[in-house]
């Protein structure tokens, strides 16, 4: 599915599956906790409004499905490990891959949960990681 005429999206059964892998390789609850909170995670960076996008920007739209993921608790666990995930692939799969070090990592996903990092900043962490080829 393309929202923009080069963008592949992530649809709601791809975040399903990578969460389902995660709780095979992690010590967590399992479970959705809320599936319209992850439906709308997931559909919000590729919404429209009177035809125009409103995370126009590929960057626009990781930013907001990591931020989306984090912010509403979809899962029982591993949310923050979700959000990043998705992220990562999302990027990944529209040819964009970041730099960055395991910590900038957590420490990012932890700012965005607490509340520390807007999708706006997060945007911004993204652009300045992208790797340089």
């Amino acid at each position: 599915m393309s929202t923009e005429k080069d963008t592949i999206a992530i649809i709601l059964d791809d975040v399903l599956a990578f969460h389902k892998q995660m709780e095979k390789n992690f010590v967590m609850d399992k479970g959705i906790h809320d599936m319209g909170l992850l439906e709308s995670a997931v559909s919000t960076p590729f919404q429209t409004f009177g035809g125009q996008e409103l995370y126009p920007s590929l960057l626009d739209k990781a930013a907001r499905l990591c931020y989306g993921l984090a912010k509403n608790h979809p899962f029982r666990d591993g949310n923050k490990r979700s959000a990043v995930h998705s992220m990562l692939v999302f990027l990944y799969i529209n040819e964009i891959e970041l730099e960055y070090t395991q910590l900038e990592l957590e420490e990012m996903i932890i700012a965005v949960a607490d509340n520390r990092m807007s999708s706006d900043e997060l945007k911004d962490w993204i652009e300045k990681r992208i790797q340089k080829k």
